[in-house]
């Protein structure tokens, strides 16, 4: 069993952040804290939001109260959204601490900084992820959008998301899963996209470099990336000490991606039932309030699609 301290936004209403990544993490048998980085009434797919936006210090502060009453024996660390240049940093400087006091802490670093092209957060957090956490990281999970901004590399091919995964190796990140990639086809498949995922060993630079197929499917779904990060540390806290050689992380990959799938079926099947009209590239603030609940992740309805995925997805070597 894990203790995993989680580092991301918040919301009352809704499954992103941690309020995506909490209950699988338990779900799977681990021990979950967390600190917020904001807390607002619902996600910004809504057309408003209320609430507020938590600084470095109060995150800081948080901590600082685990330390004192000696509670952050921790052998996890996850972040996520972050929002701004300051609580990058103070995530870096949680790190380094908890790092001091075990030195074979797991950090999963998901660098949240956008998607489909779009930023999110200021640009000089790209720098920030790439230069003071990704060193620091034990795993990072950008989707292509992030992983092509954190390496300057344009994503097209499989090949040329390997070269993205060693561009993440050569700053220092042993393990590094891109969750989502939309490739050029030969046969114009646009149905599919790709997660690649490359393990590096660090004493032989052996590399374990993989790939998985799945299907994409259409709508506006929010969540998707904490979610997925929370379910493969899950995973990964478990296999990793079962594997002496690489392989833990394809694995991992495999069952995160099969629940994953699952949850974005039955809330498209959610969504559908509810009757609202989905209507195609509407950009935030924009989306009717009724079609957006419908698409929120249907993660407590498909809890046994965590314990137990009913769906395979293969790894294969490239």
């Amino acid at each position: 069993m894990a203790r995993i301290l989680s580092i991301q936004s918040h919301v009352v209403s809704g499954y992103v952040g941690n309020r995506a990544a909490t209950f699988p993490l338990q779900l799977l048998g681990h021990e979950v804290d967390v600190i917020n980085t904001v807390q607002f009434s619902n996600h910004t797919g809504y057309n408003a939001v209320r609430g507020d936006r938590f600084s470095a210090s109060h995150v800081l502060d948080l901590f600082a109260g685990l330390q004192t009453n000696g509670l952050d024996a921790y052998t996890h660390l996850l972040t996520g959204y972050m929002g701004n240049s300051d609580n990058v940093r103070a995530v870096e400087s949680i790190a380094r601490q908890l790092k001091q006091k075990l030195s074979q802490l797991t950090f999963v670093v998901d660098p949240v900084l956008g998607d489909d092209g779009a930023l999110y957060v200021p640009r000089e957090l790209i720098d920030l992820y790439r230069d003071v956490l990704c060193p620091l990281a034990t795993l990072v999970t950008p989707n292509q959008f992030e992983a092509e901004l954190l390496t300057n590399t344009t994503i097209t091919t499989l090949d040329t998301a390997k070269n993205a995964c060693n561009e993440m190796h050569r700053i220092g990140v042993p393990n590094v899963v891109i969750t989502s990639a939309a490739l050029d086809s030969e046969n114009g498949d646009c149905e599919m996209l790709h997660l690649i995922g490359s393990e590096l060993c660090p004493k032989s630079g052996a590399k374990h470099q993989f790939a998985i197929a799945f299907p994409r499917l259409s709508g506006y779904y929010t969540g998707t990336g904490d979610l997925f990060a929370a379910l493969l540390l899950a995973h990964y806290a478990t296999l990793a000490p079962q594997f002496a050689a690489p392989g833990a992380l394809a694995r991992a990959c495999e069952l995160a991606t099969a629940t994953l799938a699952g949850i974005m079926q039955a809330t498209k099947l959610h969504q559908e039932s509810t009757g609202v009209d989905v209507a195609a590239n509407l950009p935030r603030g924009s989306r009717p309030n009724n079609m957006v609940r419908g698409f929120e992740l249907r993660i407590i309805p498909s809890r046994h699609l965590i314990s137990n995925p009913a769906a395979s997805f293969q790894a294969f070597s490239i």
